[in-house]
C-alpha cells in the first residue's frame, strides 16, 4: 500500500513538471512571435528549364543559404513550409559561363512574402558548362550473378526485354557510353530458370536520362550434364598456296559440359576443331596445337590428344 502511494505521488510530480515545461514553452512562444528576428535559413535552388537541345554538363547545387529577417510567427511559418527558392539567371548558350547570384534572385511566395532577405550567403557564383544535348540507343548489359545449386548450371547469356535503351544527356558524356548496366543482383541456390524485372543504373553525376529505366530479364538454369564426344575431325587451315595438309591423328575427343538439354543433343558435327598452320608454324615446333571453336552454353575440357603432326602435300596441277 505504501509503495502504491509513493508511486502515485511520483507520477503526480512528473505530470506537474511536464505541465510547467509546456506552459513555459507556450509563454516563450507567445513572446517571440511578436518580436523581429534575423535567422539563417536554406532554400531550394531552381535552375530555369533548358531548351530541348541544351543541358548542363554538371548538376547545380540543390540548396542555397541566406540570412532573412521577420517576425517570429512568420519565420516559424517559413521553417514549416519553405515558400522560397533561389532562381539563378542562366544564359542558355553552348559553352562555359559564370553565373552570379544575389539576394534579388530569391523568389518568395505565400507567407514567406512577409520576410525580408538580408543576404545571400551561399552560393554567390557558379561556373557552369552548357553542352549540346544528344540521344542515342545503347545495349543493356548484365550485373546479375546467378549461383546455381551444386549439380546445376547457368545456360547461355541473360535475355533482356528491351535489350537496348535510349540514353540522352551532355554530348561529351553520351559519346563515351556504349552500354547501360543493370543493378547488381545476386541470386543464390538456383535450380530453375529465373525471370523478373530489374532497374538500370547510371551515375547521377553524369546527367544521363534513360528511357526506359527498367528491363525484364530471364536466364535459363538446367541440371548439369557432361559427356565425352569422340572422333571429331580436325581441319588444317591457312596452309601455303598450292599445298594441302592433314593432321595425324585426324580426330580428337573431348568432354562437353553444360545444361542437360543442350549437351544431350550435342554431336561431333557441331564442333569445329582445327589447326591454324601459320600460327602453329610460328612456334617453331614439329607438333601442332589444335583449337576448338566455342559454342554458346557449352564448356569443353579434357581435349585429347593435345598435339598433332601435320603432313603437307603439294596439290597436283
Amino acid at each position: 500500500m505504501a509503495l502504491n502511494q509513493k508511486h502515485s505521488l511520483s507520477l503526480k510530480k512528473y505530470k506537474i513538471h511536464i505541465a510547467s515545461f509546456l506552459f513555459a514553452v507556450l509563454v516563450w512562444f507567445l513572446v517571440i512571435t511578436d518580436g523581429t528576428f534575423d535567422h539563417i535559413v536554406s532554400a531550394p535552388i531552381r535552375v530555369p528549364d533548358s531548351p530541348p537541345n541544351m543541358i548542363l554538363a554538371e548538376s547545380f547545387p540543390h540548396q542555397a543559404k541566406m540570412r532573412v529577417r521577420g517576425q517570429g510567427m512568420t519565420l516559424l511559418a517559413y521553417l514549416l513550409f519553405r515558400e522560397a527558392q533561389l532562381e539563378p539567371k542562366v544564359e542558355w548558350k553552348i559553352g562555359p559561363q559564370t553565373v552570379h547570384m544575389t539576394k534579388e534572385d530569391v523568389v518568395l511566395s505565400g507567407a514567406a512574402k512577409s520576410i525580408s532577405v538580408l543576404q545571400l550567403i551561399d552560393p554567390l557564383e557558379r561556373t557552369i558548362v552548357i553542352e549540346k544535348r544528344i540521344e542515342k540507343t545503347v545495349a543493356v548489359k548484365s550485373r546479375i550473378t546467378i549461383k546455381p545449386l551444386p549439380g546445376y548450371t547457368v545456360v547461355d547469356e541473360p535475355v533482356f526485354d528491351p535489350d537496348s535503351v535510349a540514353v540522352a544527356g551532355p554530348a561529351s558524356v553520351i559519346r563515351t557510353i556504349d552500354a547501360v548496366y543493370t543493378q547488381e543482383k545476386i541470386l543464390e541456390k538456383i535450380k530453375h530458370p529465373v525471370a523478373g524485372e530489374i532497374e538500370l543504373t547510371v551515375s547521377p553525376d553524369q546527367r544521363i536520362e534513360l528511357s526506359p529505366i527498367v528491363t525484364a530479364f530471364s536466364q535459363d538454369v538446367q541440371k548439369l550434364m557432361e559427356k565425352r564426344i569422340s572422333r571429331i575431325p580436325i581441319r588444317v587451315i591457312h596452309t601455303p598456296e598450292g599445298v594441302s595438309a592433314f593432321a595425324i591423328p585426324a580426330t580428337l575427343s573431348l568432354i562437353a559440359e553444360g545444361g542437360v538439354q543442350r549437351i544431350a543433343t550435342l554431336t561431333d558435327k557441331e564442333i569445329n576443331a582445327y589447326i591454324d598452320f601459320p600460327r602453329a608454324a610460328d612456334g617453331g615446333g614439329a607438333d601442332y596445337l589444335a583449337y576448338v571453336d566455342p559454342l554458346p552454353g557449352v564448356r569443353f575440357r579434357s581435349i585429347e590428344p593435345k598435339r598433332f603432326k601435320v603432313i603437307l602435300e603439294r596439290k597436283n596441277k
